[in-house]
Order: structure tokens, then C-alpha cells, then sequence
């Protein structure tokens, strides 16, 4: 088979490939093509839709964490922690102590939830169909792997020390990295902002490097270089939480843009949507736009999920906490065309594609 270098560039939204942006990928895209991917309303489940042709619905994998009747991170040493960078540490011990190859961090859940709260994927992408049976170099930080040997990458390393590791592999059948500045940009500085032109412009650079060095090596090969999603700037910062009413009856995990609860009774969850009435701000996903937006409606992800639209923040969440911590632009809307990916390719491929659709042009 061809070789395949398959490069994630997490939040290259097709809308921020350009001439001048973008140079690189521009012209490599108009000799091959340049397609608009759709995203879905997902996050970790974006990945596993791109290699396996199947939705959130049918992998059951969407939000990060989930609420399990056991948690891994039940453990009487996290507790102790004061620091959310300690505790992820130690969270990513009980991890690998575990055998998982997907990992998380903890953030800013709050140390007397965690028991409840367990990660919705614990098997490493390279565990799909896709790479099985298959010589193949892989890179999703911290875990490096060939079809050998499994390695941890202690230190974390930038775009282009990610790129030298795979590429260091010869003669495999697929290369693929995930590369994150772009994503880490857009959330710090926003769209539009210096930082982001000047990270596009250097992301663009160091693909023409890398990708040419490819090509001159495998001369036949296929190149898929994709953005997962796109971003959009944030208007409105909600702090949910100061809606809520204190009571132990429920439990809740607050994401940027989704907020998660489960309840002992109906009183209390009547008290939550109660809460929130006259918030038009804030929706409510029904049987209707779970199925609308290939989203599980599975308990482990609550009794009620709500969610926002583009423009919109829930902060502070379990994610960022400290002013210091707050996003400008985020992802994970629901069905807007802004939210868009994109895909890059030597091989010709339609215009338009959906996220579930992708696999088929790399088989």
C-alpha cells in the first residue's frame, strides 16, 4: 500500500486556510483539494468518527468525562491535593496504573467529585480497526507508538518535535500526529488577534517542511492533512453555577459549553431547570437535537444536558477556573458552519464532506 501521512492540526477550521494565511496548504490543496469537513457537536468524539466512519450515537463516546459507577480517580491520595497540575499527575498515574492508553487531565473538577466522574474513552486510537494489522507510527501526546512497542513522552513537546518523532520511523505503512498550537492559540487570544496570524503562518511553515520531506522520501505517498474543527470568539460568559440552588440532591460536571446533571429527584431537577428559565441563552438537548446532532443520550451523561450556541461561554467550569484560565474563542457548538474543518489532500476528494465520511478516502 501507498504510505500515509495523516497530520491532525487541531482547530484548523477551513475558514483560516488563505493565501496569505496559509501559503502552504493553500497551493498544496488547489494541486489536490481543499474540502470543507463538517464537524459535529463533539469533542472527544471527533477522532473516533474520523477513523471509524461512526457518530458520537454510535460509539457512545462524546463529552471527555463521564459519570460512572466506578471511578478510577476514587483515590484517597487525590483528595489530599490541593493543586489541580498535582493532581493531574497523579490522575494520569492511576491511569497508566489502569492500562488505560487514553488520558486526561483533571483540571478544576472539584476533588469530592471525582469519584463520581470516570473518562468516556480509555482505549488509544491506534487500537481502532483502522490501524490493525498495519506498520504504522503514531503520535497523540504523551503516548508514542508503532505497531512494536508503546512508548510515553514525558516532556511535552511542541508541533515540530512531535512531527521529527514520527517522521524518525521508516518505511511504515501510516504516520499520524495530532499537532496543537493552532487550537492552543485560538483559545488564549481569540480570532483575528495577531497571535493566531502569527501561529497560522508558522504552523503553514513547518507543514511545507515536513510534508516535502515526505513526498521526497515516498514519492507515491498520500498526504491527509486535516483540521478537526474550527473556533469561534466569545461574547457571553455565563457563570451557571451562581444560577443553581446549593443542595446535595444533584450532581453536576460544567463544561464551556455544555453543563451536565444528574439527580436524586424530581423536586431538585425541576429546581435546576427552573433555574435557568428565561436564559434563552441556554438550551436544553432533547430526544429531537440529540438525534439532530448524532449525540448518545445516554445517562453517563446526564439526566439533563444543557448547552449553548455559538458566541457563548459557560465560565468558570471544570475546565478553566482563574481569570488567567479564560478562553477567548471556543469549539464544541452545534451545527454551524464557522465550527467547520477542514481537509487538505494530494488525493481528490469532494468539496464537502462529513466527519463520518472520511474514512472511506483513507482506506
Amino acid at each position: 500500500m501507498k504510505p500515509k501521512l495523516i497530520i491532525c492540526v487541531d482547530g484548523l477550521g477551513f475558514d483560516l486556510i488563505s493565501k496569505e494565511n496559509t501559503p502552504f496548504l493553500y497551493e498544496f490543496g488547489k494541486k489536490g483539494s481543499i474540502s470543507e469537513l463538517e464537524t459535529l457537536f463533539a469533542f472527544t468524539g471527533l477522532e473516533y468518527c474520523f477513523f471509524t466512519g461512526k457518530n458520537p450515537d454510535e460509539t457512545n463516546i462524546w463529552l471527555e468525562f463521564s459519570k460512572e459507577e466506578s471511578s478510577i480517580f476514587n483515590s484517597p491520595l487525590i483528595k489530599m491535593l490541593g493543586f489541580s497540575k498535582l493532581k493531574s499527575y497523579v490522575g494520569a498515574l492511576l491511569q497508566l496504573a489502569h492500562k488505560r492508553t487514553w488520558m486526561s487531565g483533571l483540571y478544576n473538577i472539584p476533588k469530592k467529585d471525582l469519584k463520581y466522574f470516570d473518562t468516556s474513552a480509555k482505549e488509544g486510537l491506534w487500537k481502532l480497526n483502522f490501524f490493525k494489522n498495519k506498520k504504522f507510527s503514531f503520535y497523540k501526546w504523551p503516548f508514542f507508538v508503532t505497531e512494536e512497542k508503546e512508548k510515553l513522552v514525558f516532556k511535552y513537546e511542541n508541533d515540530e518535535e512531535r512531527l521529527k518523532r514520527i517522521l524518525s520511523e521508516k518505511k511504515k505503512d501510516i504516520y499520524y500526529v495530532q499537532l496543537m498550537k493552532v487550537d492552543k492559540t485560538l483559545h488564549k487570544f481569540g480570532k483575528g488577534s495577531q497571535e493566531i496570524k502569527n501561529t497560522l503562518n508558522l504552523m503553514d511553515r513547518l507543514l511545507e517542511k515536513y510534508v516535502n520531506i515526505f513526498i521526497s522520501e515516498n514519492p507515491e505517498a498520500e498526504i491527509v492533512l486535516w483540521g478537526d474543527h474550527s473556533l469561534a470568539n466569545i461574547k457571553n460568559y455565563i457563570n451557571i453555577q451562581k444560577m443553581f440552588p446549593k443542595s446535595r440532591e444533584y450532581l453536576s460536571f460544567i463544561e464551556g459549553t455544555t453543563a451536565c446533571f444528574w439527580f436524586k429527584n424530581d423536586k431538585i431537577k425541576n429546581s435546576i431547570i427552573n433555574s435557568i428559565k428565561g436564559e434563552k441563552r441556554i438550551k436544553i438537548l432533547d430526544s429531537k437535537s440529540a438525534n439532530k446532532y448524532k449525540i448518545p443520550l445516554d445517562k453517563k451523561y446526564g439526566d439533563l444536558v444543557l448547552y449553548l450556541e455559538k458566541g457563548d461561554y459557560f465560565f468558570p467550569n471544570y475546565y478553566q477556573k482563574k481569570e488567567k484560565e479564560k478562553f477567548f474563542a471556543m469549539h464544541g457548538y452545534p451545527e454551524d458552519k464557522e465550527m467547520n474543518g477542514a481537509v487538505i489532500s494530494n488525493k481528490k476528494l469532494p468539496k464537502k464532506l462529513k466527519m463520518n465520511e472520511m474514512v472511506k478516502y483513507l482506506t
